[in-house]
């Protein structure tokens, strides 16, 4: 009797533990192990369950949601950035194509006349709406030999003479400038003439031809080479706008120049004419 008072806690919650067991090892082949109390529990418990589920679930597709978004704008910077640097790419072997044409039509110039033609850039201009004087600077002066008053051409046709004359470069005056005057020869018909500057971009004058003279309009000009700067046969422009008065001894006429000052990006001075029996003859 002792024993039992003096042990009797641990000997109840050792009954109750095998009352747990035997309730269990009774209840394990039902169909339906679960009590009364446990199916309650369920009921009560499932909205929320799925409801945690439910929201565990959205939370993890927001978040890889958010991470392939972000991934893909991240994708997308770089992708920008490539089309950017391959846009400059573009634009720089285009421009270096536009000047590798330029460069073999001036050498293209050179091989044709018999000339001895020194290539320079145009660095500057006076082309500015209104302005009084029409003159481009181009980056070649004494110091390889240019001189006033020498011949300015380009690829399809002549260009100005040079002004002025710098340690490294010079101006040239354009074939508009008011003061610009090239003893010209109809290629037609032979027939001559002056193309004078007007001061107006894009536009020359026809002066002192006779209104019997065999010309008509888009006939083509060059050069006549009796004015002591430019060689003969270089293209000047064509006629335009040709009026025959009733009276008078010289007809009227303005001339659209062959060049297109405004696209100027390198032009060749006239040095001097090359010598020899292998020079070609120059046009007439």
């Amino acid at each position: 009797m002792g024993f039992l008072r003096k042990y009797r806690e641990v000997l109840a919650l050792l009954a109750l533990l095998s009352a747990a067991v035997l309730s269990f090892l009774a209840r394990r082949d039902r169909a339906d192990p679960r009590s009364r109390l446990d199916r309650a529990v369920v009921f009560l418990t499932a909205p929320i369950e799925r409801a945690v589920v439910g929201a565990a679930g959205g939370a993890i597709d927001l978040v890889q949601s958010y991470l392939a978004l972000h991934h893909v704008r991240e994708r997308n910077v770089v992708l920008q950035r490539r089309i950017a640097a391959l846009e400059v790419e573009n634009a720089r072997l285009s421009a270096a194509a536009e000047e590798n044409a330029r460069l073999r039509d001036l050498l293209s110039l050179a091989r044709a006349q018999p000339l001895d033609l020194l290539g320079a850039r145009v660095i500057g201009d006076s082309l500015a709406p209104g302005a009084m004087a029409h003159v481009i600077r181009v980056g070649a002066g004494e110091d390889r030999g240019v001189r006033r008053d020498m011949a300015v051409v380009a690829p399809s046709g002549i260009v100005g003479r040079v002004l002025a004359v710098f340690p490294s470069a010079a101006d040239v005056e354009l074939l508009v400038d008011p003061d610009s005057a090239v003893a010209a020869r109809v290629v037609r018909s032979r027939a001559r003439a002056t193309v004078s500057g007007t001061g107006a971009e894009g536009r020359c004058r026809l002066d002192y031809a006779l209104r019997s003279d065999d010309i008509e309009e888009g006939d083509a000009l060059a050069t006549s080479g009796t004015d002591g700067i430019f060689p003969p046969g270089l293209p000047i422009g064509k006629v335009a706008s040709l009026a025959r008065s009733s009276s008078g001894m010289f007809l009227r006429a303005s001339v659209v120049p062959a060049v297109d000052v405004r696209r100027l990006e390198e032009v060749m001075i006239v040095l001097g004419t090359r010598a020899g029996p292998d020079a070609p003859a120059a046009s007439r």
